[in-house]
């Protein structure tokens, strides 16, 4: 798992992601549990790279549940 910057985030506290499976990992700051969603492997890896502005924005656009 590739860890994606989300410190200046207030709605998550813990992002990453793997490129290979295309699974992330999110943790909210409203709750302590992790979920894991699905996203297209292209975009984690960008968002590893080059962290996106608003990581909760990223997370609503490019993620959906399993």
């Amino acid at each position: 798992m590739l860890p994606i910057n989300s410190k200046f985030s207030s709605a998550i506290t813990k992002l990453s992601g793997n490129p290979f499976t295309g699974a992330i990992r999110v943790t909210f700051t409203s709750s302590p549990k992790e979920y894991l969603m699905q996203a297209r492997r292209r975009e984690i890896l960008a968002a590893a790279l080059m962290p996106p502005v608003s990581v909760g924005q990223w997370v609503n656009r490019h993620c959906w549940a399993i």
